[in-house]
């Protein structure tokens, strides 16, 4: 659960782009093993990396629009295991494909935003959304 730790830390902080190392020490994460997954959330769409002064990373879009399945699935999907044909086996994989459901399902109902804090839910959804539009222009 080190990831979806790790996104719930990057869409409560609502100062910007976060380094790795930061998001690192707040959701107490290895720092080697978060840079890999970040890789994973990069490549899935939830984040957005930007190198050098004033980069870091931000959400890719508002933390109510990303759920803990997108998370767990940019990372190592949950699956159903093969069916093995064995008789003395159907039931304990039908109760175990039905569990896998369940916990697909229930993951797929909550969002990061979910997992904030009261006050930080407007906030972080703000954030991800306001990286997508363009800055606004003098007038």
């Amino acid at each position: 659960m080190r990831p979806v730790r790790a996104m719930v830390q990057l869409a409560a902080d609502s100062s910007g782009a976060a380094t790795t190392k930061d998001i690192a020490a707040k959701a107490k994460v290895p720092s080697a093993y978060l840079a890999k997954v970040l890789q994973s959330m990069r490549r899935g769409g939830l984040i957005r990396a930007r190198r050098g002064v004033g980069g870091g990373v931000t959400l890719a879009k508002p933390a109510a629009k990303i759920t803990l399945l997108d998370v767990i699935d940019a990372v190592e999907p949950l699956k159903r295991t093969p069916s093995k044909k064995a008789p003395a086996a159907a039931q304990l994989q039908k109760s175990m494909d039905s569990a896998v459901d369940q916990l697909r399902a229930t993951f797929a109902s909550e969002s990061l935003a979910d997992m904030l804090p009261k006050g930080k839910t407007v906030k972080a959804a703000a954030r991800g959304a306001a990286a997508k539009r363009p800055a606004a222009k003098n007038r």
